[in-house]
């Protein structure tokens, strides 16, 4: 196949000895094969002295156009701007004396290691090489700038353009190379060592060579007393722990007083006459008619709010608090507070380790495009683990919305793990024409004399459109009613407030974010992607007759269609995803009960406090959770932030069923507000509807992971100490939790799909 160049780097040496004149001058080269992937560009080193005259004019040429790379360049410039290499070369070559040729993958990690800024030795790179025979060891590769062509072109360029306010790295040959490596595979600056690179690292490596590492490295270090720079280190490590000190100083004297406040708010509501008044006198029949009175009520209610912003107050402090640790990874103040919130006081065996606790708080490794490519080999198939990838997802997310339009077929399903590229494209013709047929059936049914399915289907269609129009309407690409989806010139629409359950669409006629015929809901759809949205849920009404449109099906709808912007693929993607979430809205709400009581015994089993106030507020079957386990948070949470946790639920990576765990940690997250303050049904079912766009998903999402080690460690250690006392020997056994059906369900893996009955006549929706 022919090859083609993107990097040509000349007056690169081999020093076989600390004799000057042993040096061996040579090429870097970095080439891609035609329609491979760019984790197949291999790497060579060519001595001078193995080439002849025409060849060594084509690599000089070659030098100056592909040895200076501009800063920004990507991929697909490197790979445009790409000539076939002059193959003579690279087979003349091949086999002599210290040449080398290798992917790039095939790398474990590269140093670079700059010149001094003194002259005393040149910038070097050190390649390691995976363990494959033969490559073990290479040798170092010496940049001599000064003789460089192409560098000093570049030294030339950016001394003329020189930003004295600017703070980058020296430059160097090394930097060019640096520049196209970056594009072409995952390259990740490890933080032990600023000079060494990792390859294609595994979530492992990255761990390995954490901010926490390096931090054991010097406490070491310091601890020893082998050097000044440790000293030195010591010295600045402690200026940073009193500034530390300090922050946190005085975020806990605001903290104290806000508490102090807080103690004195409630104090002051309690002593309130008309307080006292109510509560010595509640089981009064005078009192209790007393209490119907509009402007009584008037007065509880303020109370009631009193208490609910009390319970909003103390959690929005702690909030901040948790944020601003995230924000500023300052990791060890908030592992004890984990430790402190989620930890065990019953048996030392089920407390969290430090791995655990490390392991789920970097989450700082997201899947980049890079990443994402060095998992697959030449045929675009899988060359990791599935677990592999998924790990990635779940403890670092995607990258960005573009790299989602991929990431996201795999993790629904749509494509196969194993698949290869070219299947991957067979299966997209596939689905397309499956696709049309389904809504070419739609589009063009007669129903001839069947009134009852003809009006079934109406009212499918009123459903539908009824929801979509509603749809995310603060999201730019669903925002404007216009036939290109953008604003109008003349007289842009504001945005939609997004309507629950219990809406109702003529709120106000006053608000100029309507139109008349808006506010009477019978507005036609203009939107493309609302159309489009419309058109994906009557084709899935046609694909899955039986279940029928169910509110709430939009809001698991647009998010995909958000990210993917094609129309089959957001199709299918949704089918996989009701694949699972079909249960969810199941006609005798058997899915989502079973869900409900799950959640329950979990409550139980792992927030006991909590389940018993609850239960004193009549809150006992958490019915105010049923709104975020019915849709999956989506209206919790920003459309940006429901993507990242919808993507990490997909994984599968600890249970099926991880958004139980989820809204676990939101109810571990607020139990102390909720338990200090609220003490009725009404309040807590306030105080969690307002919740809204409130909570940092980020945090929810390691307390939820620490809940599941948890839960897994009870459900182990419950099993072991059952085993040991032999109670299933003993006729009837202890009712432990190790015997329910639903929490034992929370170990697997395995999806739970529930299907829909068949569809009658008699089939009230």
């Amino acid at each position: 196949m022919l090859q083609k160049i993107v990097f040509c780097k000349s007056k690169v040496f081999i020093h076989p000895s600390s004799v000057a004149t042993d040096n061996i001058s040579g090429f870097l080269l970095i080439t891609i094969e035609a329609n491979y992937s760019n984790q197949d560009a291999l790497l060579h080193w060519i001595p001078e002295n193995s080439l002849n005259t025409n060849q060594l004019n084509w690599l000089n040429d070659a030098d100056s156009k592909f040895g200076k790379p501009a800063s920004n360049a990507t991929a697909s410039t490197l790979t445009a701007h790409a000539k076939p290499m002059n193959e003579s070369i690279l087979v003349d070559t091949k086999g002599t004396y210290l040449s080398f040729s290798l992917k790039l993958s095939s790398l474990y990690s590269i140093e670079f290691r700059p010149p001094s800024t003194s002259g005393w030795w040149f910038g070097s790179i050190i390649l390691h090489p995976r363990n494959v025979t033969g490559l073990e060891t290479l040798p170092v590769l010496f940049f001599h700038d000064d003789i460089c062509p192409s560098t000093k072109q570049k030294q030339s360029l950016l001394q003329k353009n020189f930003d004295p306010f600017s703070s980058g790295d020296i430059y160097w040959g090394g930097i060019d190379l640096q520049i196209v490596m970056v594009q072409m595979i995952d390259l990740q600056r490890t933080q032990v060592d600023s000079n060494v690179w990792l390859v294609n690292a595994t979530l492992d490596d990255l761990r390995n060579f954490s901010t926490r590492d390096l931090q054991n490295i010097r406490n070491k270090s310091t601890q020893n007393g082998k050097d000044k720079e440790g000293d030195k280190s010591s010295s600045n490590k402690g200026f940073w722990d009193k500034w530390e000190a300090t922050k946190w100083s005085i975020m806990s004297g605001i903290a104290t007083a806000t508490a102090k406040s807080e103690e004195y708010m409630t104090k002051l509501v309690n002593n309130h006459p008309a307080v006292k008044f109510v509560e010595r006198n509640n089981d009064n029949p005078y009192i209790n008619n007393l209490l119907k009175n509009p402007k009584v009520q008037e007065i509880q209610n303020d109370f009631d709010s009193a208490r609910i912003y009390l319970a909003k107050w103390s959690l929005g402090v702690k909030e901040e608090a948790n944020k601003y640790k995230l924000d500023n990874q300052l990791n060890d103040s908030y592992r004890r507070m984990l430790t402190k919130d989620l930890g065990f006081d019953v048996d030392a065996d089920s407390s969290f380790t430090d791995e655990e606790l490390n392991r789920v708080m970097q989450r700082n490794f997201p899947l980049t495009r890079q990443k994402w490519q060095s998992f697959f080999d030449g045929q675009g198939r899988l060359a990791v683990t599935v677990s592999e990838v998924k790990d990635f997802i779940f403890h670092g997310g995607i990258s960005d919305t573009d790299l989602r339009k991929e990431v996201w077929m795999f993790l629904l399903d749509v494509y196969p793990w194993d698949s290869s590229r070219d299947e991957r494209e067979q299966i997209d013709e596939t689905l397309k024409e499956v696709y049309n047929t389904h809504k070419f059936q739609w589009s063009s049914q007669q129903f001839e004399g069947d009134l009852v399915e003809k009006e079934y289907w109406e009212d499918q269609i009123f459903r539908i459109d009824k929801d979509v129009k509603r749809n995310d309407r603060n999201v730019d690409l669903y925002k404007y009613n216009t036939v290109d989806g953008k604003p109008e010139e003349t007289q842009p629409s504001e945005p939609r407030r997004a309507l629950d359950q219990t809406s109702v669409l003529m709120e106000t006629h006053e608000s100029s974010a309507f139109n008349k015929d808006e506010i009477d809901d019978h507005w036609a759809i203009k939107n493309p992607h609302l159309i489009v949205l419309g058109d994906i849920l009557k084709t899935y009404n046609i694909f899955n007759t039986n279940l029928g449109y169910v509110q709430g099906m939009t809001d698991l709808l647009s998010p995909i269609y958000y990210v993917l912007q094609d129309e089959v693929k957001s199709f299918w993607c949704f089918v996989h995803f009701m694949d699972r979430m079909e249960r969810n809205f199941l006609r005798d709400q058997s899915g989502i009960r079973d869900q409900m009581l799950t959640l329950t015994e979990l409550c139980q089993l792992m927030l006991p406090q909590l389940s018993d106030h609850l239960n004193k507020c009549d809150s006992s079957n958490l019915f105010f959770c049923f709104r975020m386990l019915l849709v999956w948070f989506k209206r919790e949470f920003v459309f940006e932030d429901i993507c990242k946790i919808w993507e990490i639920f997909w994984t599968d990576s600890y249970s099926s069923q991880f958004q139980l765990f989820f809204m676990l940690a939101i109810l571990q997250k607020n139990s102390e507000p909720i338990m200090n303050n609220l003490n009725q049904f009404d309040q807590v079912i306030k105080y969690f509807n307002d919740l809204h766009n409130t909570m940092d998903w980020r945090d929810i999402m390691i307390r939820s992971e620490l809940l599941f080690i948890r839960f897994e460690k009870l459900m182990s250690l419950m099993e072991r100490k059952a085993e040991l006392a032999g109670q299933e020997t003993r006729g009837t056994p202890q009712q432990l939790p190790i015997h329910s059906e639903h929490l034992q369900l929370l170990l697997s893996k395995k999806i739970i799909i529930s299907k829909e009955q068949t569809r009658t006549s008699d089939s009230i929706r």
